[in-house]
């Protein structure tokens, strides 16, 4: 081993003595041969940090299914941990948070609590500007979907907007159910309203009883594609996007996708309508 101190110095007198090394048999007729000999390099020594679990921070940020939620403490505990962790990855995480945003996407999704857009797209703090409902559906007479839109076209000048649909959509399910309360049928009279143009993907009860599983799964997906593409060419004719339109310089786009849970994958279902 070699002494403790400069490294590198070490280091150059011990290649410089490597010859001798190599030759000290040659030169002494008389010496015995010598026997390799395992080479120690010299080892640069590190602080030792112990490797203790923090249990106030979470290491990921991402969501454990695993974790049971047992109240409101769990979920102010778990914002603690997840505060204390992202100051420590990144010490002007908050600074910059608190500046303001910025953000090119508005994405219209679903309420879904499976459908979380930050999550499924992997885009952090200030990159989506997000309005979620039930069925992700755009109603111009709802106060809340209009002044999002005018916010995030006017204000943030966001450049896509995004209607994202997902499959195994209760909603969309249950759109067309007799039972449903008088709130629900009223705000998703659009998909009710589909059954006219697309009988087949609305089978009455006998026949549906005769699909497989299979074959519900492809109906319930293409309704929640005639959904998207539906709610796409609403917002593409809302006065507020029209307007936006008229600026020659101006960047504006609406998509329609859909979430598949199966895979996990966000689907382009290529209906996407910009500026003439």
């Amino acid at each position: 081993m070699l002494p403790k101190g400069n490294v590198k110095a070490h280091i150059a007198d011990w290649l410089k003595g490597l010859p001798a090394l190599r030759n000290s048999g040659i030169l002494n007729p008389n010496a015995k041969p010598m026997l390799p000999r395992p080479i120690i390099l010299p080892q640069i020594r590190y602080p030792k940090y112990e490797e203790k679990e923090d249990p106030n921070i979470i290491k990921a940020h991402a969501p454990d299914l695993t974790r049971p939620y047992k109240g409101l403490k769990d979920v102010l505990e778990n914002n603690r941990k997840w505060a204390n962790a992202s100051s420590l990855r990144e010490i002007k995480f908050f600074e910059i948070l608190n500046k303001g945003q910025n953000p090119k996407l508005f994405w219209i999704g679903c309420s879904d609590s499976r459908v979380v857009p930050e999550t499924i797209a992997q885009l952090g703090f200030g990159q989506i500007f997000v309005h979620r409902n039930i069925a992700n559906q755009f109603n111009a007479n709802d106060f809340n979907c209009m002044s999002e839109l005018e916010f995030a076209v006017n204000n943030i000048k966001v450049e896509h907007i995004i209607v994202c649909g997902h499959t195994k959509c209760v909603g969309v399910m249950n759109a067309c159910n007799d039972h449903l309360s008088p709130n629900l049928k009223a705000w998703l009279s659009d998909i009710r309203r589909v059954r006219d143009k697309y009988p087949e993907l609305f089978p009455d009860r006998m026949t549906e009883s005769s699909l497989s599983q299979s074959e519900k799964d492809k109906l319930h997906r293409k309704l929640v594609e005639v959904n998207v593409s539906n709610q796409v060419s609403k917002i593409a004719s809302n006065e507020v996007v029209q307007e936006a339109w008229k600026d020659k310089e101006r960047k504006l786009a609406i998509h329609g996708w859909v979430f598949n849970m199966e895979n996990g994958y966000l689907e382009d279902i290529s209906v996407t309508i910009g500026k003439q």
